[in-house]
């Protein structure tokens, strides 16, 4: 990924994952920055979209990308050129197409089922996370939930429906409040302050009403440096 694009990636990323983005180690930026803006996109689509079919047509716009050849992609999309370029280095790109079927949910219509929360959060938080770590080794167990528990959070945090907003944080809660901390090494550090975002409101049992806020920053900058 050259310095034009992933600069590119990092520009299409909201204020907290950049943040974010900062704490992961050099030699992994690249991915990380490539899944965030890829996730961002898809967001992007559901959010501009008011004709399901749209959606459909725009999100199966890039499964192509994600399953075609590099030679039959098109040129003249940055994120395009990213994902060449990932997967030249040997990137799981299936990992991406779990990513894009979880956002697929999202043309569903509401209210959804226990199966369509499951999915939803199994195959986006469990595409995000496996891509962002690499996809050298299955997740654990304890990774997978704190996946779809970031996922159902994520989720919370800006559906409109206040009924999903309910079910998918209480969902996220049952995940958590059953298990032990889950841990990443290193390499893993970005995805471990997601998770200690959601885990800081499973433990008092309501959503932060402002990321943007110095003591959140605080609070990512510290688990960044310290992993604590």
């Amino acid at each position: 990924m050259d310095g034009t694009g992933m600069n590119d990636a990092v520009l299409q990323l909201d204020p907290l994952r950049r943040l974010v983005l900062a704490y992961a180690k050099k030699p992994d930026r690249e991915r990380y920055a490539l899944v965030f803006a890829l996730d961002a996109r898809f967001a992007d689509v559901i959010r501009s979209t008011s004709e399901t079919l749209i959606g459909q047509m725009r999100l199966t716009w890039w499964r192509d990308i994600l399953t075609k050849a590099v030679t039959e992609r098109p040129t003249g999309e940055p994120l395009v050129a990213l994902i060449n370029q990932a997967e030249q280095k040997g990137a799981d790109l299936s990992l991406l197409l779990h990513l894009l079927e979880g956002w697929e949910y999202l043309l569903e219509d509401f209210p959804w089922d226990d199966r369509q929360f499951d999915q939803y959060a199994e195959k986006r938080g469990g595409g995000l996370f496996s891509f962002a770590s690499g996809g050298s080794s299955p997740l654990s167990m304890k990774q997978r939930k704190a996946a779809q528990a970031w996922a159902l959070w994520d989720f919370a945090r800006y559906c409109s429906d206040e009924k999903m907003r309910e079910q998918a944080f209480n969902k996220c809660i049952q995940l958590y409040s059953s298990d032990d901390p889950v841990s990443f090494d290193r390499s893993g550090r970005p995805l471990s302050i997601f998770c200690k975002l959601t885990q800081s409101d499973v433990k008092k049992g309501s959503l932060t009403a402002d990321l943007y806020r110095p003591a959140v920053a605080s609070k990512i900058i510290w688990h960044g440096v310290t992993g604590c």
